[in-house]
């Protein structure tokens, strides 16, 4: 295979397609968890070849600093993606155990979810305005975690909540922060990618 620029993207952008497809199905009520595992292995064979093909593309290909840039940013993508698929199985594990409270999440699940999407068109279309919507849209979904895990955390006290979904409620909210965090690291990649800036940690 003559690997290229044009190889590491068609690749991370299947890969991206799956992620997204796996993220869906957890929250769908219906879906069963041999359904995310299925699709957790196809990622996890992405996640393999992406990075065999980004080594290979450097050692071999002694790339321009641009696409050595591109080649460094699409392996960082590759390491965020892999972790949303996780994060998506997890995900599914905890709203197996909610059946009464699940409407507390619809909000944060719709943010996150959006963040995601709008992540990947962001990559796909080497869109920086939609990257840094995205990076802005994560002080929201914090904030939204925060008080859902505030509010649940009341309710337990108050009696008003069952325990032990009380907490399944409170790891949901926070593996979907979590995957927030996932769709912000892609979006500051994507910054990097396409103007060299390392915006990572900064204040703004």
């Amino acid at each position: 295979m003559d690997l290229t620029v044009e190889t590491l993207r068609k690749d991370i952008t299947e890969m991206a397609a799956v992620v997204e497809k796996i993220l869906h199905v957890a929250v769908q009520e219906d879906s069963k968890i041999e359904e995310l595992h299925e699709l957790e292995h196809e990622i996890n064979e992405y996640h393999k070849l992406v990075d065999d093909h980004v080594f290979k593309f450097i050692a071999l290909k002694s790339p321009t600093a641009i696409d050595l840039r591109t080649a460094l940013a699409i392996m960082k993508i590759n390491s965020e993606l892999e972790r949303l698929g996780d994060e998506a199985v997890n995900l599914k594990r905890y709203l197996m155990r909610v059946e009464t409270n699940r409407d507390y999440c619809t909000i944060i699940q719709a943010e996150v979810l959006e963040m995601v999407r709008k992540s990947l068109i962001a990559f796909a279309s080497n869109n920086t305005k939609m990257a840094t919507d995205v990076i802005k849209a994560d002080q929201e979904v914090n904030s939204l975690h925060r008080d859902l895990v505030k509010k649940f955390y009341q309710l337990l006290k108050e009696g008003k909540a069952e325990v032990d979904e009380g907490f399944a409620i409170i790891r949901v909210s926070k593996i979907f922060e979590r995957c927030g965090d996932h769709a912000t690291n892609i979006c500051e990649d994507i910054i990097f990618l396409e103007s060299g800036q390392d915006i990572r940690h900064s204040e703004d």
